[in-house]
């Protein structure tokens, strides 16, 4: 039976300025909106599919201050207004940045919507009532595919379409407060059921590896020009004790499973993140590739690794790029059917049967929005297909690691999933510049 390890990458940057107290861009509300909770309620349509979900401690901390009213942001401060009170900054703000959605998938869906993005591109004047109802819409289109078809509330308000009332300006507020409030006792419920296990990014997301030490960055890049060398590992072990403390408060499990921030490994952080805890990590098979010096197709990618150093061991699992990134950069463009049924097609062609595991890795939120019906369609039919196929399975990682054996990995080669470099976040002008200032 062949074994495919779903894990979804829960990540926002942390928004907060924590000096003014104020969010600076709203896509932590809005994704936990549309994707964080729905993600998982959708499983239990579907109970023999199990997944991981890593959930990043910054983002779950956003959450959780939206949820309890203590968070905002100049997007939701303007949503929320009167029309006829806004500023002339607050309007020109509403008229610049709430048509920010996917044209085709999301404004196109709703006449009004398109509409108003019409009246927009030809420049003309928005009366109050246009600029409360394009307010809405910029609501509407971030709530969850299946909230909005079974809350008999939001039913009626897409029914209504247009002229939207100062009272369905503060029923959406509400339904917004409802949604966030709702995210994290979805997780603890499915993760109490044992369909879901959540595994955890050191707190803040930072890329662990150079925060051990800087100069890896001239290891997977020879030649790249690094600043002064920044090496604070105690920096990287409390990041590693604060997710895992965190996790464990808020949602009741210590996670034993670890993505490391962009999928960034390194020996040092690895023993760090073994001595905190962790028994597993994941990253990408690009650096599987680059460790062992060879290329990392099927037969080297669809097994688990026991990786080992002084002492510290790690078990560890390689991401299929090519079929994760199916998932968030391809299907969108093709029917739920064909989608599904060429993920599994491929899948089956490079098992040819065989008992292994398939570690399908990406972001769990940021490619539904250019799917029909947030993606909704595709999931169904892809877990239905995995459910009624007896040679297939869908398991949590840690659920198929005590499947299998592991091979053993002396070592790791440090890199990222971007490349098998650190190269987004040092070797530029300015990344290096930040690194000093850090130092400083």
């Amino acid at each position: 039976m062949t074994t495919v390890c779903f894990l979804w990458h829960m990540h926002q940057p942390f928004y907060k300025d924590l000096w003014s107290g104020e969010y600076k861009l709203p896509w932590t509300r809005l994704h936990a909106m549309k994707d964080y909770a729905g993600m998982v309620e959708i499983l239990a349509e579907f109970p023999a599919i199990h997944q991981t979900f890593n959930l990043v401690p910054s983002m779950v901390a956003q959450i959780e201050e939206y949820a309890s009213g203590k968070a905002s942001d100049p997007f939701l401060d303007c949503a929320l207004a009167r029309a006829e009170d806004l500023s002339e900054a607050q309007r020109n703000f509403v008229l610049k940045y709430f048509f920010q959605a996917n044209f085709d998938r999301l404004i196109s869906r709703y006449p009004r919507y398109l509409e108003l993005h019409g009246k927009q591109e030809r420049k003309e004047t928005f009366s109050p009532q246009d600029l409360r109802d394009l307010q809405l819409f910029h609501l509407v289109v971030w709530f969850d595919e299946d909230v909005l078809a079974r809350d008999p509330e939001l039913i009626a308000l897409v029914r209504k379409g247009r002229d939207f009332s100062l009272a369905d300006q503060r029923m959406i507020a509400r339904k917004q407060r409802e949604a966030l409030a709702r995210v994290l006792p979805v997780y603890r419920e499915f993760g109490a059921r044992g369909q879901v296990e959540i595994s955890t990014t050191p707190f803040y997301h930072p890329i662990l590896p150079l925060i051990c030490d800087s100069d890896l960055g001239a290891v997977s890049s020879p030649g790249l020009p690094l600043p002064p060398r920044f090496s604070y590992p105690d920096d990287a072990r409390e990041q590693l004790d604060r997710a895992r403390g965190y996790i464990f408060d808020k949602l009741g499990v210590a996670p034993v499973g670890l993505w490391p921030s962009e999928g960034s490994v390194s020996d040092e952080a690895l023993a760090l993140a073994a001595h905190a805890g962790f028994t597993w990590a994941a990253s990408d098979n690009g650096v599987l590739a680059r460790t062992l010096n060879r290329d990392a197709g099927v037969d080297v990618t669809y097994r688990p690794y026991n990786w080992q150093q002084n002492g510290h061991a790690m078990r560890m699992i390689f991401r299929d790029r090519y079929l994760s990134d199916l998932i968030g950069f391809e299907y969108s463009r093709m029917n739920a059917h064909d989608a599904a049924g060429h993920f599994l097609d491929r899948i089956r062609q490079n098992t040819q049967g065989r008992e292994c595991l398939v570690p399908i890795i990406l972001d769990g939120e940021n490619a539904w929005e250019w799917y029909e019906a947030n993606g909704r369609p595709f999931l169904r039919e892809l877990y239905r297909r995995i459910s009624e196929d007896p040679t297939l399975e869908a398991l949590t990682v840690s659920e198929a690691l005590a499947k299998f054996e592991t091979e053993p990995l002396h070592g790791i080669f440090p890199g990222s999933w971007i490349n098998a470099n650190f190269n987004v976040w040092i070797g530029a002008e300015e990344d290096n510049q930040s690194w000093t200032l850090l130092l400083a």
